[in-house]
């Protein structure tokens, strides 16, 4: 699933470009650093991507008579020394990376860019399942899907404001939660809200066994890119004008259709306001409970 994102950044980063071949013209293309932050990307996955898009890049940027750079990062000191050296023009990141960074992040960059959902929405809910027959227990297994960190910091302020103990177990994959839930080897699942929405219509039996505790407000997005303040107006045009005509071309068309997206949306500072306030309200309720 990693090598699955990475190459959904990788693509998409490909259609940017890609999209706007007929309008910009070599002489008035720059040299672009993508940067790639994630704390666990698998290196033997890390490598075959890295490679794959390096060959891939070589090739757009001939073909654009461009250069376009794309580099992985695992720490994030890292990111800050590349970024102060002036290579970092563009971070790509996830959500739970975003907030866990974000002084650093609201300094250095400003708005951007993320993907739509199915739905043509940015955003989407989480919400946390359990049995419609709850045993009382000190301390309950929560299950997990490891690539969406955010999910458990959702998961344990709902366990702060009800008084619960949850033990997380994280799980590689998507729909996991959901089976080790209904098979009794979990007490708590916390999924995407059409992670749950598909799986029940595959399989009615869940829902006559497993019930919505909660659901989250609709403000979660998986991965998001970020503009480097030092980023010209007009290299943050070609990105924008790209983004503006991935729905009309070929390849981008081909993207949406291989990852199951609707496309990509700038995100403004509205987005990134409601994602301040929760975790704002994250760290009041950490505070509490820690009293």
């Amino acid at each position: 699933m990693r090598t699955v994102v990475l190459f959904i950044v990788f693509f998409i980063h490909m259609s940017l470009f890609g999209a706007v071949e007929a309008e910009i013209k070599p002489a008035d293309m720059r040299v672009i650093s993508n940067a790639f932050y994630g704390e666990d990307i698998d290196k033997i996955n890390y490598k075959d991507a890295k490679m794959a898009m390096d060959i891939w890049l070589k090739k757009m940027a001939d073909k654009l008579g461009a250069s376009s750079t794309l580099s992985f990062f695992t720490d994030f000191d890292a990111v800050k020394e590349a970024k102060k050296a002036g290579k970092v023009d563009t971070l790509i990141l996830s959500a739970n990376s975003y907030l866990k960074y974000l002084p650093y992040c609201k300094s250095e960059f400003s708005q951007g860019w993320m993907k739509l959902e199915k739905d043509g929405k940015p955003f989407f809910r989480f919400v946390i399942l359990r049995r419609k027959k709850l045993e009382p227990k000190e301390e309950y297994i929560v299950d997990y899907y490891k690539y969406a960190k955010i999910s458990k910091l959702v998961a344990q302020m709902y366990a702060w404001q009800h008084g619960l103990k949850f033990v997380f177990e994280d799980v590689p994959k998507s729909s996991k939660p959901v089976l080790d839930l209904f098979f009794h080897k979990a007490d708590f699942a916390i999924v995407k809200e059409e992670t749950w929405d598909l799986m029940q219509e595959l399989n009615p039996q869940l829902a006559q066994e497993l019930l919505v505790a909660y659901k989250s407000d609709r403000i979660f997005m998986d991965i998001i890119t970020l503009f480097s303040n030092q980023l010209s107006q007009k290299d943050k045009d070609i990105y924008i004008k790209a983004i503006e005509a991935i729905n009309t071309t070929p390849d981008g068309k081909q993207l949406m259709e291989l990852f199951k997206f609707n496309g990509l949306t700038k995100m403004g500072e509205d987005q990134f306001k409601e994602m301040e306030r929760f975790y704002q309200h994250y760290k009041e309720l950490k505070a509490q409970h820690e009293k």
